[in-house]
């Protein structure tokens, strides 16, 4: 029986994922949560503790988007993950992780994350959009910034449905 283009999209990103997460557990590094294949990548700055992480998981969730995948940008492994991944979508959490994936050099970046304006995609390369948001740790403790990174945050919402960039 035939495989699906999806199907082996999903067991080459797993493999590849194998491979960064052992990587990671050595370097003793934060481990990402969610799924690679979810099209859906979300770069998070550090300090990211529990409950900043929560709360981001619980946001997801409440948009419909609880498998998408989360990723610290001080893993040291960035890169490798991004290529893993190959997301639909691309999306800094704050301005350390826009700095992060910027200093990438992504050789396909047409625009740099930290140029981008807050809560509207932009064409990051050719075929992945990027979103960059507003940190999160700020709006844990206060009204005002919860506000503005849930109005950014909700552009996620009105994107069309993601699947992963490699499938048209």
């Amino acid at each position: 029986m035939a495989r699906s283009p999806a199907e082996d999209y999903r067991r080459k990103a797993e493999r590849e994922l194998d491979a960064v997460l052992r990587r990671l557990r050595q370097a003793a590094h934060p481990l990402p949560s969610g799924d690679l294949a979810s099209g859906l990548m979300l770069v998070v700055e550090d300090p990211a503790g529990p409950r900043l992480l929560d709360a981001l998981r619980r946001s997801l969730a409440a948009i419909g988007l609880p498998d998408a995948y989360v990723t610290h940008a001080s893993s040291g492994l960035l890169r490798q993950e991004l290529h893993a991944a190959d997301p639909a979508l691309l999306v800094a959490v704050g301005p350390g992780a826009a700095r992060s994936i910027d200093d990438l050099g992504y050789p396909l970046a047409r625009r740099r994350f930290s140029d981008a304006p807050e809560g509207e995609p932009f064409p990051w390369t050719g075929g992945t959009p990027g979103l960059r948001l507003p940190s999160l740790a700020p709006a844990l403790d206060s009204e005002t910034a919860k506000r503005r990174f849930w109005r950014a945050f909700l552009a996620l919402r009105n994107l069309p449905p993601l699947r992963p960039a490699g499938f048209l």
